[in-house]
């Protein structure tokens, strides 16, 4: 849906428990390029603290949808309606103060951009912008390879090879270094991803040779994020046959695998078409600092 004066002006309402069937069928109609956001509301029921739920609806039909994280920073649009996002736009901009110093813009494209024109605000200009792209995956696309057993959930003994390679990671997606910028939220993080079984590591007498995490899953999808391998240890086919094998794990418990990806990360796309994976939808991300 584009902007229009045709469409009566979308109605702006504050989500909370009572909502839950209505955003479960609006986040339905793609449950794989929502499925962040749906993975969140099936956690939370939309009650958790700080947390706030929007949406933009017409004749009484949610048409788009807006999640602020006052604990994560991140600030989500769903949706096709670029109206009521300029709308939900608005009503963000009121309420920047509820979010983090740091926080982040993430969603399909034409959303963020029209979100953007209103939130957070001319004195406000992002830190980063990336135009990427968004892939999935079904089980009947991904070609043979050679299993890797090896595979397996990051663990305590693993944290400073998780910790070094993660910082390296963002250093090179992002371009910050989270150790200077929060080096206590970040060394929590690391802990995390060494006991809550979302992170997945190849390791051996290399050092750590692969690396990703698994952001959101339902039984519709699993959304991969920060898929890593060390530069000197590139070129050689270990994140084909490493994501492979974590994509085929994936497929037993979500009928399809998802990620979001730099449009300038050629080698990276390259990966992804190599295993199957599809373009599902332009997307966007936006970075700020206030």
């Amino acid at each position: 849906m584009t902007l229009s004066t045709t469409h009566p002006a979308p109605a702006i309402e504050r989500l909370g428990p009572a909502d839950v069937p209505d955003v479960l069928t609006f986040l339905d109609a793609d449950p794989v390029t929502n499925v962040y956001l749906m993975a969140l509301v099936l956690r939370d029921a939309l009650a958790r603290p700080k947390d706030e739920y929007w949406a933009a609806r017409r004749q009484g039909r949610i048409t788009a949808l807006l999640y602020l994280g006052g604990h994560s920073g991140a600030v989500l649009p769903a949706g096709d309606d670029t109206e009521a996002a300029l709308a939900l736009g608005a009503m963000a901009a009121e309420r920047t103060a509820s979010l983090p110093s740091r926080f982040q813009v993430i969603g399909p494209a034409a959303m963020v951009r029209a979100l953007l024109m209103r939130f957070p605000g001319p004195e406000c200009e992002p830190r980063l912008v990336r135009e990427q792209s968004y892939l999935s995956l079904s089980p009947g696309r991904l070609p043979d390879f050679l299993r890797l057993p090896e595979l397996r959930h990051a663990r305590r003994e693993d944290y400073a090879l998780v910790y070094e390679t993660g910082a390296a990671l963002r250093a090179e997606e992002l371009l910050e270094d989270p150790r200077e910028v929060d080096a206590i939220a970040y060394a929590r993080r690391a802990e995390e991803d060494c006991r809550d079984g979302h992170t997945w590591v190849w390791r051996d007498a290399r050092g750590m040779c692969f690396r990703s995490s698994i952001s959101a899953l339902t039984a519709d999808a699993a959304q991969i994020s920060g898929v890593y391998t060390p530069p000197a240890l590139r070129g050689q086919g270990l994140a084909t046959r490493a994501l492979a094998e974590l994509c085929l794990r994936l497929f037993d418990r979500s009928q399809h695998c998802c990620l979001f990806v730099n449009d300038v990360n050629l080698p990276a796309l390259a990966l992804y078409r190599r295993l199957g994976f599809e373009h599902r939808a332009a997307w966007m991300s936006a970075f700020f600092v206030r």
